[in-house]
């Protein structure tokens, strides 16, 4: 589902106006969990970003809480993206300088610390096996292989699109997994872009604490005992009886997916 046409204008000018704010990275993760289609696409393959799912904090361990994390698919691999969400008001450079701005070190450190965590084999296999149990689904397609991608939204671009030196020490610090990226390039083409449910890992299951019911796939996929969803998504997908598509086979016929599953899923 995307944004309506009407509000593309809107939604970016209310954006834009937020960033100009300066206030603490919470309020951003916030809006862009209200504000789907603001979230970044990078890496993003032909099956498009996994049940239209971003899953928010979710925990590689004690010390690694990623903002955001999403899986993009082909037909024999998987994107694990995992994005940090700095300030608008996060600095690149030092004033009237080149050098890079203790903020973008310790922002650069963040996304080695997460690349170094992966290069562990253990650490790959819990992540699959256990932070995803459930979620990577069909279960034939768990078996391809993961590539870990890196994305940071961090700045403006104000500080450094007129000035061709700084523009390209920001590049150089970018590689074939790891994509530096403006809060103002998440304005762009937002008609473009389909909301994602939120998604909230827990011990047994995941939470999607979305307001709107969006897609089918989720639900036609996931094991119902690993999924809850709010009241509003419930209520808002039996208004939506209309646009319900996935069906399977029963003793007595076709069956639509969302008349079985809507009825026994948790309610959180």
């Amino acid at each position: 589902m995307y944004i309506n046409a009407h509000e593309v204008n809107d939604k970016k000018q209310e954006y834009l106006d937020l960033l100009d704010k300066n206030h603490n990275e919470q309020i951003y993760q916030e809006y862009l969990e209200q504000n789907t289609m603001f979230i970044p696409r990078e890496f993003e393959q032909n099956h498009g970003i996994h049940s239209s799912t971003v899953l928010r904090k979710l925990p590689l361990s004690s010390d690694y809480k990623p903002d955001f994390v999403y899986l993009a698919k082909s037909s024999d691999n998987w994107n694990v993206v995992l994005i940090e969400i700095e300030k608008p008001s996060s600095k690149y450079f030092k004033k009237n300088s080149t050098t890079f701005h203790t903020d973008f070190v310790l922002a650069l450190q963040q996304m080695n610390n997460w690349r170094a965590w992966f290069e562990e084999e253990s650490n790959r296999n819990h992540f699959k096996n256990n932070i995803l149990q459930g979620f990577v689904v069909p279960a034939h397609m768990a078996k391809n292989p993961f590539n870990f991608k890196y994305v940071l939204v961090h700045g403006r671009r104000s500080e450094y699109e007129n000035n061709t030196i700084k523009t390209g020490l920001i590049r150089s610090q970018q590689r074939d997994d790891f994509s530096i990226i403006s809060f103002d390039s998440l304005a762009e083409n937002i008609e473009r872009k389909y909301k994602l449910y939120v998604g909230v890992k827990k011990n047994t299951h995941y939470e999607l604490i979305s307001d709107e019911f969006l897609d089918e796939s989720i639900f036609a996929w996931m094991n119902t005992d690993h999924l809850a969803i709010t009241q509003k998504i419930f209520d808002d997908a039996n208004n939506k009886k209309a646009s319900w598509n996935h069906v399977h086979s029963t003793n007595n016929g076709l069956v639509k997916v969302m008349e079985t599953v809507l009825p026994r899923i948790k309610i959180i």
